[in-house]
């Protein structure tokens, strides 16, 4: 692969964002055990409140703005369901002003598993759960998609391209675009295929399908369009690929994030002393957030173009694994925190 250009960060003390309002507890939150894994073996720590930030996966798929207002969905509890295995869950849809934050209109779903929230490039917002809804910003019904519409046993929703245009649906086997304005589905291929990022027109994910070609690798990024499927990375860790726009991925895990073009190439190389995440990216390709955390949690905003870090945010109340957070489409604002507390900042 070619190296086209490396700019090394090491997170230094980027410019102070400016605190917009926090607001909280939003709903209320329930107790739970806590269970760590380490050297020691496995520890089981007492009831505590529950933040909901437990999840890398969920942190980018729980809050979102549209037009002007921040959408989140918060677990309220549990019930069971006549003739069903397993109780569903129960969310709360809020819809909160984002110039103040507060919460102007709410909504009850419930499903098996979990329940992500999209925001589209026209101001509306997805609830991807047992079902796929299309919501007004004051959580009004505008669409549903049915998986089952066009012939699939399976789908799965749980990706959106970077500019809000396009939901990946993964149909077990094969692998779909709906259209997140009309929810028209149009199938990308046939072949088994499990997402972590999509773009308007292809899909990456970390499959380790070309173990038998590089034995050595410990981590693979691949990338399917409609010509077929491409290795564009492979190496020690890679983490799970997300687009930044429909032609950077982005690959943040261990203490390294790199930039790449869909080809393959490295664009940007970000190093630095702490475990990485990814944090979000904003509709206009121009800004992305990292996770960076080991004891204390804090998020580095970068710019797209030249891989510097433009702000940095510190949350009053770390998540567990992650605080949720999403950048505005603009890039301008990130709302950091969870359901027992939410901040908007003004960035630099």
């Amino acid at each position: 692969m070619l190296l086209a250009s490396v700019a090394m960060g090491f997170a230094q003390k980027s410019p102070a964002p400016e605190r917009v309002w926090s607001v909280g507890p939003l709903t209320k939150s329930e107790p739970v055990m806590g269970i760590a894994f380490g050297a020691g073996g496995t520890t089981i720590t007492g009831p505590h409140v529950n933040t909901q930030t437990g999840s890398i996966f969920a942190a980018t798929r729980s809050v979102v703005f549209a037009g002007t207002r921040i959408v989140l969905a918060s677990m309220v509890g549990m019930r069971r369901v006549e003739g069903a295995q397993n109780q569903e869950e129960v969310y709360q849809l809020l819809s909160l002003d984002a110039q103040t934050g507060e919460v102007k209109d709410t909504r009850e779903i419930s499903g098996f598993g979990s329940l992500k929230v999209f925001a589209t490039n026209d101001a509306h917002v997805i609830v991807s759960g047992r079902s796929v809804l299309r919501l007004t910003p004051d959580l009004k019904d505008a669409g549903s998609f049915d998986y089952h519409a066009q012939g699939h046993k399976h789908g799965r929703v749980q990706n959106i391209s970077p500019d809000g245009s396009t939901l990946g649906n993964a149909t077990s086997p094969g692998f779909e675009f709906i259209d997140a304005h009309t929810l028209k589905a149009t199938t990308l291929t046939d072949l088994p295929l499990v997402d972590t990022g999509v773009s308007s027109k292809a899909v990456v994910s970390d499959s380790p399908w070309w173990i038998k070609d590089y034995p050595k690798a410990k981590s693979f990024v691949t990338l399917t369009d409609e010509k077929g499927q491409h290795l564009i990375f492979h190496g020690d860790c890679s983490g799970r690929p997300v687009f930044l726009s429909d032609d950077r991925v982005l690959t943040a895990s261990c203490k390294i994030a790199r930039i790449l073009d869909t080809h393959g190439n490295i664009l940007k190389t970000i190093t630095l002393h702490d475990p990485v995440s990814f944090a979000g990216v904003s509709q206009n390709g121009k800004r992305f957030a990292l996770q960076v955390a080991v004891k204390h949690e804090r998020f580095v905003v970068y710019s797209v173009d030249t891989g510097e870090p433009v702000a940095e945010v510190t949350p009053d109340d770390p998540g567990e694994e992650q605080s949720w957070t999403a950048l505005s489409p603009d890039g301008s604002m990130i709302v950091v925190g969870s359901p027992l507390k939410l901040t908007l900042y003004r960035l630099p």
